[in-house]
């Protein structure tokens, strides 16, 4: 069930806040990659939440799963938890599609056509390679497959969107970024929001599956850096980029949102 402290923004067990009467995204859709779990999902189920339509990519059947049935049955409960019509047209499909293929781009315009009549109005890039080794040790495969997951998959799926004309009038694209990084991609072809979102240390299976001692070791280097020192969730950084792709940030582009509880200060 929903619960929270002003009635008009329930919170749901998911962690996220929704207002009952926001569904500014009705009728768009949303190409998320990496969509299966963490911080794409929670971005997927924050859009959702507002109306938008979710393309989510993901590396296996199994994952498939996790966007398709599982995420699809969570926002059809949500909206029952907070007294609202799930919208008609609202879709959530998964789609087996890896970053490290060359086909990558090609199956997710491919679906957009068949599934979603060639329609993309936001693309967030959340899917990376998390691991891209250590300075002095790595080979030349090991830089390759980090290159092509971080940098050539998703300006392939941007190129194919744009030489398609997938990109509808002020569309959003957002890379989920790192705070070890400072610079923003530029819009694209003129027309599109472009941001990157510095993520920072947040609670997500690839950072806890790093033991115990790694976590300490990151708790230790990131919390007394932080003006809020504790680890963020999935849902705080899917409340970030659903502001991005809202109405209202229309007029910002070309930014560097600090998505780490105050660990990195941009002026």
């Amino acid at each position: 069930m929903a619960t929270s402290s002003n009635p008009d923004t329930p919170t749901l067990a998911s962690g996220h806040s929704v207002s009952r009467c926001r569904l500014d995204l009705v009728g768009r859709v949303a190409v998320i990659t990496g969509a299966s779990r963490g911080i794409g999902r929670a971005i997927a189920l924050n859009l959702a939440l507002r109306g938008c339509s979710v393309l989510g990519t993901c590396t296996n059947e199994t994952s498939l799963e996790l966007i398709s049935s599982v995420l699809d049955s969570e926002v059809t409960q949500s909206y029952k938890d907070t007294a609202r019509q799930r919208p008609s047209q609202l879709r959530i499909k998964g789609l087996v599609a890896d970053i490290f293929s060359l086909e990558c781009s090609a199956l997710i315009a491919n679906m957009l056509e068949e599934s979603f009549n060639g329609q993309v109005d936001i693309l967030i890039n959340s899917a990376c390679d998390p691991m891209p080794g250590t300075i002095g040790e790595m080979d030349v495969q090991e830089v390759q497959h980090s290159l092509m997951g971080n940098i050539q998959t998703p300006v392939m799926i941007v190129d194919e969107f744009v030489r398609r004309r997938l990109f509808q009038p002020d569309s959003r694209i957002i890379y989920i970024s790192s705070v070890r990084s400072k610079q923003p991609w530029i819009p694209v072809h003129g027309r599109d929001n472009c941001h990157a979102v510095l993520v920072g240390l947040t609670q997500t299976e690839a950072v806890m599956n790093c033991g115990p001692d790694m976590v300490a070791e990151f708790q230790k280097e990131f919390f007394p850096g932080q003006s809020i020192p504790r680890f963020g969730q999935p849902e705080d950084v899917a409340d970030v980029v659903g502001l991005l792709c809202s109405a209202e940030a229309k007029w910002i582009t070309g930014s560097v949102i600090s998505a780490s509880g105050g660990g990195i200060k941009i002026g």
